[in-house]
């Protein structure tokens, strides 16, 4: 049930592991949709490029999403309006209005049958505190010329107090997508290799990359896209992303408008309809990761019920995703000292459109051109760390990490199957799981990013970190980084905690 539409409708062709060491002028690590456009950009000007991805290509947020492609992303350019002014907010909606071209323009010329459409986008509310900030959003936006309408109706059964219609935004099924890019840059020359994870970072002039299977790669450039940074380069990252999770029921629906919609307020609703399938996608009940722990796919389910009355589930998913505290992505130079290092991160759940901006800026940099984006989705920009959420997030950081480190656990093991639960064997505290045959896993809980003490997330089984977002299953495997290390057995040494920080 929790494998994504757009992964179960695109299989796509697999890629083998590397298993030897390796050299290239250009390694992209990551194959999502950041890392492929950067590799099929890398191919098309005939350089020399590598892409690695710790499991398959589109299996992480590219194929978790909702395939909404937009620049209508929340109150987002009022936000950079007030931080930055109105030329950085019109910066950032042009970049991402060429990313939507670029998935139209591509798809077209590649021959990716990714079901690309566009079609208008409506962002509404029905609360009276956040009608302001609507208002205010319209403001802007047509202060940088949007086509765009107020509306005060929308047409699905919802009474709203305003919305903004945006025309001309679109859709598409961003695994197949990425597959189709995939194959394009394979035929350009481009080396693809799964199932193929970093365990540690060296920097300096030719970069050299160590494999979980001991093998390395050396390579004179590096991009990393690999969602949260696998490696930080003191670039703090890791204070400035916050992790959130994210969940999408996908219901059976005949009919819908030729529309998607998303709220402004919290809790989040977000509708888009698959007609191919009749299907209609909701998402929302986001939040901090390892930090609720609730039937979040059920509360969905219950909207869907109150607002549509019939309905049948067919999927159900969810998603990760890095929100950097000034809403603002992170691409470019990963810091001051390389400048062969490349990072694109911290889309804010908007990626479809910010991850082939972030492909578009750093293929700029590369070819020795000036990108006029730089400066706005650089890293060095300041307004990110003395903001409220900077300190909030960061304080809460040390919290989960004291009160991790002060919880004991359980004296005694549960007898259920399928719970998970932290226990104290023998004054060892560990995260214990017992499967419907009746194993039973112990495992170390302490996350080998930074430290911190994993918590149990009962929706997908996993041990989830309440600091940085590292998620791994009952048996210890990395679901989700930052942390490149599994979790040890109960028998085994201690975690090692590698943050990759240096």
């Amino acid at each position: 049930m929790n494998v994504p539409y757009w992964i179960k409708s695109a299989e796509g062709r697999t890629y083998d592991a590397l298993n030897e060491d390796h050299t290239t002028d250009y390694l992209v690590i990551g194959g999502g949709i950041t890392g492929v456009t950067c590799l099929y950009l890398l191919t098309k000007s005939g350089l020399d490029a590598t892409l690695i991805d710790a499991n398959r290509i589109g299996y992480g947020t590219t194929g978790r999403n909702t395939g909404k492609a937009t620049v209508q992303q929340g109150y987002i350019y009022s936000n950079i309006e007030k931080r930055y002014g109105i030329e950085k907010a019109r910066e950032y909606y042009e970049i991402n209005v060429r990313a939507i071209q670029f998935i139209e323009d591509v798809s077209r010329e590649c021959g990716i049958d990714c079901q690309f459409k566009r079609l208008p986008a409506y962002l509404f509310t029905q609360d009276e505190a956040s009608l302001g900030k609507l208002k205010r959003e319209y403001e802007i936006c047509q202060k940088l010329g949007m086509d765009c309408s107020y509306e005060t109706q929308i047409p699905i059964p919802l009474d709203v107090l305003g919305a903004i219609k945006m025309n001309h935004q679109a859709q598409f099924h961003p695994k197949r997508f990425v597959d189709g890019l995939a194959q394009k840059a394979a035929e350009q020359k481009g080396r693809i290799y799964e199932n193929t994870r970093v365990v540690d970072f060296q920097p300096g002039k030719e970069c050299v990359i160590r494999l979980e299977n001991g093998k390395t790669i050396t390579a004179r450039h590096v991009i990393i896209a690999s969602h949260y940074p696998c490696y930080d380069g003191k670039g703090f990252y890791f204070a400035r992303l916050k992790p959130e999770r994210s969940y999408i029921v996908a219901v059976e629906m005949e009919e819908f408008p030729e529309a998607h919609f998303i709220n402004i307020e919290d809790p989040t609703i977000s509708l888009r309809h698959i007609p191919e399938e009749k299907l209609l996608l909701i998402s929302g009940e986001n939040h901090k990761v390892g930090h609720d722990d609730d039937d979040h796919y059920q509360k969905l389910t219950d909207i869907v019920k109150r607002v549509f009355s019939k309905y049948e589930v067919k999927y159900q998913w969810s998603a990760q995703d890095y929100i950097p505290h000034d809403e603002v992505p992170y691409a470019g130079y990963l810091n001051s000292d390389y400048k062969n290092i490349y990072v694109g991160t911290g889309y804010r759940k908007w990626g479809l459109t910010n991850s082939i901006a972030a492909a578009l800026i750093i293929h700029d940099l590369i070819k020795g051109q000036e990108s006029p984006y730089e400066e706005l989705y650089s890293h060095l920009r300041v307004k990110d760390i003395v903001s409220l959420n900077f300190l909030k997030e960061n304080a809460d950081m040390a919290y989960q990490w004291l009160a991790g480190k002060l919880t004991l656990g359980e004296s005694e093991l549960p007898m259920e199957k399928g719970v998970g639960a932290i226990v104290n064997v023998n004054g060892k505290r560990c995260g214990y799981y017992k499967d419907e045959a009746d194993n039973i896993y112990l495992v170390d809980i302490t996350c080998p990013h930074m430290g911190c003490e994993l918590k149990w997330n009962s929706q997908e089984k996993s041990w989830d970190c309440p600091c940085h977002g590292s998620r791994f299953d009952y048996k210890g495997n990395v679901l989700e980084g930052p942390a490149e290390y599994g979790l040890n057995g109960y028998r085994e040494a201690p975690n090692k905690v590698n943050p990759q920080i240096k």
